[in-house]
Parts: C-alpha cells; structure tokens; sequence
C-alpha cells in the first residue's frame, strides 16, 4: 500500500516536471494530475490509519523481529521511502523529542549513507519557544522543526556542496569511478535514549511526511502519519516472539553450528570504514593473507550496513576456538547527560557496546554508556561469555560488563561513538585508514583478550583481572 502510494506520488511529481518552473501559472490540466494531501490521505484509508496500514514510516525496528544491521539496543529506527527528483523534494515536519539524540539519515541501494542531518542543525521553525535543545542548554523537548530531503549530490560525499539549512540530500550512488543519481531515497529516522513515549518516539510521535514542489511553493501529497508503522508488529498489536530468549538460552556446545571467519587470536580490533573494508578482511581471515591493502584500494564508498553519518564504530571478532571468555578494556569517554560533565563539554553524544551476530546482524545484548559500570581509573571492562560459563566475579560492582555470547560460534563486539566534541582527538572519527588504533585513540582504544577461566578468578578488580588474562594470553599463544 505504501509502495502504490509512493508510485502515485511519482507519478504526479512526473507530470508536475514541465510546469514546475511557471510556479502559479502552471495549467489546470496539470494541477489536476497532482495529489493532494486531502485526496491522497483520503485514498490511504484516513490521516492515521489503524495499525499503521498506508503510514508514510514502512517499517521501524524491534529487536524481538527485526534485529537486523547491527542495531543498538537503546535506538529506535523508523524507515520511509522518497521518490525525489531534481523538481521536488520532500518536506519533514516534526518536533524535537525528549532524547538524547535524532537524526534523518538517507541511503543507496547498497545500504551505505549519503547523507544525514543531526538534531543540532535543525533550526526550530517556532521561534517563539526556548529554541532547539539539542544545541541550546535548557531548551525544552516538543517545539516544532521543518527539514528537507532534496535531490542531488550531498555534502557529505563532495564537500564542495554548500548544504541548504535544515536539508540532507539523496546523495549518488557510487560505482567505482561512476556515480548515479540516488532517485528513490531510503532514509531513517533514528532516536536514541528515548525518555517519553509508547513508541520510544521522545513523547513526540512521528514526523509528517510531505512531498512539495522543488521551492515549496505548492504541495503535491502528505502521507498518513501513524503512532507505530505497520511493520513488522502491525502498528504495535503483535506480542513479542520471545526469539532472542530462545536464541540466548542455546549454551554452548548446544549452539547453532554456522561459523563466520570474523575472528582471529589474538583478536584484532580495527575500525570499520566499508563494506569492501569489511569483506577483505574476512577474506584475510579465511586465507591467512594480509588483504588489507587491497581493502584500501577498492573505492566502494564509506559505510554500510546503514550505518550513520554521525557514528564511528570499531568491532573485535571472537571465535568459540579460541576461548570462551573474551574481554574488551578501553577508557571510557565523558556523554552527554554524564553527571558533572556540563552541556556541550562531553566528549560524545553517546557511546556504546553491543554483542552482534556477524551472520544475522542482530545484537545480542547491548550496554548505552550511563549503563556501563567503570572502575576507579575510568575504563571499562566487557566479559563475553555463555551464562554457564560466566566467572562469578564478573560483576558490576567488580566494575565488568557481562554480556552473554549468543547462540553462534562466532562473537563481534561493535564499539560506538557518536558526534565526537572536536577537541576530543581520541575519538574513533579521527582514526584513518592505515592508522594504529592505538596511535590515534591511546587510552580510549578498545583492546580485546581472550581469558583462561582460572585466570580469571584470581582477583576481583577488573583491571588486574585484564591485565593478567592478557599476561596469560601473550605467555600461551
């Protein structure tokens, strides 16, 4: 229904292409041709249908059914679809959520970003209130914004582009050398720790959805809004599955036997820049050959798995081969919120750990960095294992996270961190290709282990435990 919608938005927006630039002067015959927001929402059944059926927003996420392309836990996404040309774009109404962070983010076919605007670039359009409260200390959640999806080449992917305010672009799609326009634009809209609303939505609910003539000067269709899309739990109807409960329960050696060559040992933890990155790499992992030069040889653009403009990420593989107890240690930077840090000192937006099946894309279990208990020097220590195998002095107070390894032999621990200050040179941003991590990230780079359970008990405090599971590890290999 969605997808007959968008067609038919195209299809105005085709016959609307040679009388756009006559503005009020354009025919009858063709104003005929274009949907209005009346007929349009009329013929989806209603401005808020039930159980989100002909909503604007096809899909959103769900970590019971629709834990897929590495999400994190304490995010929610919503997916839209924009049939955009170079004589229209479409306009966004929302309001600022109670949250820690939104964006818009638009994709290409491959799944890698071309563009994204963030909560602190959009300009309120009710200039009446406090202001925007992602950039301002002590503005209020609800007041009102406008933001555009256009056509075109983005910033992000040419810098020579000077961004429009309040604006993210479609974006090309690159081929090799070649690039394409991106016509049918996949965008999400992305909240992350949100502290109001059923949907996790801010207390805000979902932005309208609009498609307008190139300049605004006229509308061509709205969309139906709706608290919750249709997909994947039917406007919020479905009960949960309990899949991740079952999947979790599967202690090894019970597992799902379906290895993936994301790990190595001693593990490695590198950044992740692409999918042509990501797929050398496994590919050096299955040969023993180092295929990282012709990973950074391959141009197949920034991104993937719809990443987000505004995260960096780093992953560590660990492989049931190799040991069951893995371990991550890294300095813990300062987040938005933190008590003492003030507004707009934190280091990061946000920051956070998720357990992910390479195979399935799904987390297994994520920690948001106000979740993640530090030790006295202000680092943080991940244990990954099985429940049965889980040492019992890997607790919070003991200053560790436990997250459980998931049903598969394989195990990626994602390392996130989102909208770095610019005075904070440690963050995963800065780190280019050919970099050590190390080099550029020092303390605050995550270093992953694998731990001889025996090893493990011989003290209570994280970093001592660390430090001997890694003597250990350096002594045996």
């Amino acid at each position: 229904m969605v997808a007959g919608a968008a067609l038919g938005l195209l299809g105005a927006c085709s016959s609307e292409d040679g009388t756009v630039a006559t503005g009020a002067s354009a025919s009858s015959s063709a104003s005929s041709n274009v949907l209005s927001s009346e007929s349009l929402a009329q013929a989806m059944g209603g401005s808020e249908t039930p159980l989100g059926l002909g909503c604007g927003w096809i899909a959103a996420s769900d970590p019971d059914k629709a834990n897929i392309a590495f999400p994190d836990s304490e995010a929610k996404y919503w997916v839209a679809a924009a049939p955009v040309s170079p004589q229209t774009r479409l306009r966004i109404d929302g309001r600022y959520p109670d949250a820690r962070y939104f964006s818009y983010n638009a994709y290409d076919a491959a799944l890698r970003p071309t563009d994204a605007v963030a909560d602190f670039e959009l300009t309120p359009s009710d200039q009446g209130r406090e202001g925007n409260p992602f950039a301002r200390k002590g503005a209020k959640p609800g007041g009102a914004y406008t933001a555009y999806l256009e056509y075109g080449a983005s910033p992000v992917q040419n810098p020579e582009v000077q961004r429009k305010p309040n604006t993210f672009y479609t974006g090309e799609i690159g081929l090799g050398p070649l690039n394409i326009p991106n016509g049918l634009a996949v965008f999400i809209y992305r909240v992350y720790v949100s502290n109001a609303g059923e949907f996790f939505d801010g207390g805000v609910g979902l932005p309208a959805l609009t498609l307008e003539t190139a300049d605004g000067s006229r509308e061509l269709g709205t969309l139906p809004n709706c608290a919750e899309p249709f997909l994947p739990n039917f406007g919020g109807a479905a009960p949960p599955l309990g899949l991740n409960e079952v999947l979790l329960g599967l202690d090894y050696p019970n597992q799902l036997a379906l290895p993936f060559p994301t790990a190595t040992n001693p593990p490695n933890t590198l950044k992740f820049f692409s999918l042509s990155d990501t797929a050398f790499r496994i590919a050096g992992n299955v040969t023993g050959q180092d295929t990282s030069m012709l990973g950074g040889r391959v141009d197949s653009g920034s991104g993937g798995f719809l990443s987000n403009v505004h995260n960096a990420y780093t992953s560590t593989g660990f492989a049931r081969r190799y040991g069951s107890i893995a371990m991550v240690r890294a300095k813990a930077p300062t987040y938005r919120g933190q008590p003492g840090v003030e507004f707009g000192q934190e280091q990061l937006r946000y920051w956070s750990l998720c357990g992910n099946e390479f195979a399935t894309q799904r987390f297994t279990d994520c920690a948001a960095d106000f979740q993640v208990p530090l030790d006295d020097q202000g680092f943080f220590t991940v244990v990954i294992s099985d429940s049965a195998d889980r040492p019992a002095n890997a607790t919070a107070e003991n200053g560790f996270l436990w997250l459980p390894w998931g049903p598969y032999p394989d195990q990626l621990l994602l390392y996130r961190h989102m909208l770095h200050n610019p005075g904070f040179a440690e963050a995963i941003q800065n780190v280019e290709k050919g970099d050590a991590l190390a080099d550029v990230m020092k303390d605050f780079a995550p270093v992953g282990i694998y731990c001889d359970p025996n090893v493990f008990t011989q003290s209570n405090r994280s970093g001592e435990v660390f430090a001997l599971c890694e003597q250990d590890q350096n002594t045996n290999r």
